[in-house]
């Protein structure tokens, strides 16, 4: 017979059971083959190996009189779990431990028990190593095992089916996450928790009349307030009670911009400049009161540079309602301000909001439209040589307001959007409006102060504002003129006029020959 030779680690250890070596039967020599174990049991051998080291040791520590010392045991087993919580048996079946399985409905499917590897031995010897368990197979060497290999069956080796648990360890049921925060919470506080089943109990014994104060459970007493609805005046008078009263808080606040108004700032503006530069209008309402009550002028609160309310306002183009406030204060509009410009000067050259134009308007001597700055335009001029059409039409419909009493063309209340730069909306309404000069001629013709408003000269060379609209291409511009009869024959200085103009450089004028026959119709008009 052929001799095998054995390694160190093909060295057969003796089983133990229960503390005693398992004596063979038959001393005679056995040679193990063991084949590489299966993957994924090697971490089940190992813990198999180590159950009868923990078994020893949880029997010593539970042998020790300390309930604490137990009760940590049996805890650090669980999981931290309650430890009044049954461990369910799994069909009656118990581990080597004598610690009972869990119910298979709480763990994952495990596979099944793997059989014990086959040993090859002498034909006149039995195998008496069937009943040992999986750890004590040991591997031979590469070269030993190809030549037993051929020797043996192949073995099937069970599919694992989802994570493996070890039963021999003493488990609970799971439980869920709110039920542990509530015994985390437990733990934390001295008073106990009420939790809606005991709440529900309150309200059915309440509900059957039973007497809910005992000495067991000592109940708070009732506040006042829990039966009071929130009522709006109650919270106003608490809040004036903190706060003081509203007119506690304006007395307050109209003190100290009574303290404030005459202090120059490193700027020098007065607080009433401030809020103009800021735009709020409750902080110029607020010192409007002021001056008021304290008697002084309006126009008297300048600043360091000269200049006042007004001229604050239009430069910096105020809000609209900041602007009626300093004209409904009384401040002047016929002041000349720097290149003697008027308030409407500045008013155009800062092209600030139209309908602070017609507030504007409305509000100025109609006189001062016939004023020329230091360049030598008026207002009309240069609305026209800036292309400000809705400048211009505003100054000649409040014209027609102030002196008619209504305007002539309703084109900011028949046309929608009307305040939007559309210059070719424009030039169609009022080249409609020219095709209907017969029937408005009686409230434009024979109008002495519109007529020098519209045919005013500027100083340098004498144009009127028709003049620079043909000049400058604008169609839309010369309509609205001559839909005003704006007199194509007003000669500037160096004796041409809108029409002559017009005339000899048609070819090159990018304006329809439509504005030509319009002006006849105006002179026409204006001859007769």
């Amino acid at each position: 017979m052929k001799k095998v030779l054995l390694t160190k680690s093909q060295h057969i250890q003796p089983v133990v059971a229960g503390g005693s070596d398992l004596l063979l039967s038959r001393q005679a020599a056995v040679v193990r083959v063991s084949i590489p174990a299966p993957l994924g049991t090697t971490t089940y051998i190992q813990r198999k190996s180590f159950q009868p080291v923990y078994e020893d040791i949880f029997k010593l520590l539970m042998r020790i009189p300390d309930k604490a010392l137990v009760q940590r045991v049996i805890d650090a087993m669980n999981g931290h779990n309650n430890s009044d919580k049954i461990a369910i048996s799994y069909q009656g079946k118990q581990c080597s431990c004598g610690a009972q399985k869990v119910d298979a409905s709480t763990q994952t499917e495990t596979e099944p028990e793997e059989k014990p590897i086959k040993s090859i031995e002498k034909p006149a010897i039995k195998n008496e190593s069937s009943e040992s368990t999986g750890n004590t197979t040991t591997t031979q060497e590469s070269s030993s095992s190809t030549h037993v290999e051929s020797l043996l069956e192949p073995i099937k080796v069970p599919k694992k089916r989802g994570r493996k648990r070890n039963t021999c360890v003493p488990q609970v049921v799971k439980r869920s996450a709110a039920e542990m925060a509530l015994q985390e919470r437990e733990e934390k506080q001295l008073t106990p928790v009420v939790t809606k089943k005991k709440k529900q109990d309150v309200s059915k014994s309440s509900s059957s009349g039973e007497n809910l104060f005992s000495k067991a459970t000592p109940q708070r007493r009732q506040s006042v307030l829990s039966d009071i609805s929130l009522d709006l005046d109650e919270l106003t008078r608490v809040e004036d009670y903190i706060n003081g009263s509203s007119k506690d808080r304006i007395i307050r606040i109209m003190a100290n911009e009574f303290k404030k108004a005459r202090i120059v700032s490193e700027e020098g503006l007065l607080p009433i400049h401030d809020e103009i530069l800021n735009g709020d209008v409750y902080g110029v309402k607020r010192q409007m009161f002021v001056c008021h009550h304290a008697n002084v002028d309006i126009n008297e609160l300048v600043s360091s540079d000269g200049e006042d309310c007004l001229e604050l306002a239009l430069t910096h183009d105020s809000d609209t309602e900041i602007i009626s406030l300093i004209l409904r204060a009384g401040c002047q509009t016929d002041h000349l301000y720097e290149n003697s410009n008027t308030a409407l000067h500045l008013a155009v050259i800062n092209n600030i909001n139209i309908e602070s134009i017609r507030l504007l308007m409305r509000r100025i001597d109609l006189n001062s439209l016939l004023l020329t700055n230091d360049d030598g335009y008026t207002v009309l001029h240069l609305a026209v040589r800036n292309n400000q059409f809705l400048v211009a039409e505003a100054i000649l419909d409040i014209i027609d307001e102030r002196e008619l009493g209504e305007t002539v063309y309703r084109r900011t209340q028949e046309v929608p959007n009307a305040n939007e730069s559309d210059e070719k909306a424009f030039a169609r309404y009022y080249d409609r409006a020219c095709e209907r000069l017969e029937l408005s001629k009686s409230k434009l013709k024979n109008r002495r102060h519109k007529m020098e408003v519209i045919n005013a000269s500027e100083v340098r060379g004498g144009n009127p504002p028709l003049f620079y609209a043909v000049e400058g291409e604008q169609e839309h511009l010369c309509y609205f003129l001559l839909a005003h009869l704006a007199d194509p024959d007003e000669e500037n200085l160096s004796r041409h006029s809108p029409k002559s103009f017009h005339y000899e450089y048609a070819r090159t004028l990018r304006i329809n020959l439509k504005v030509a026959r319009i002006m006849e119709k105006v002179v026409g008009i204006l001859n007769t």
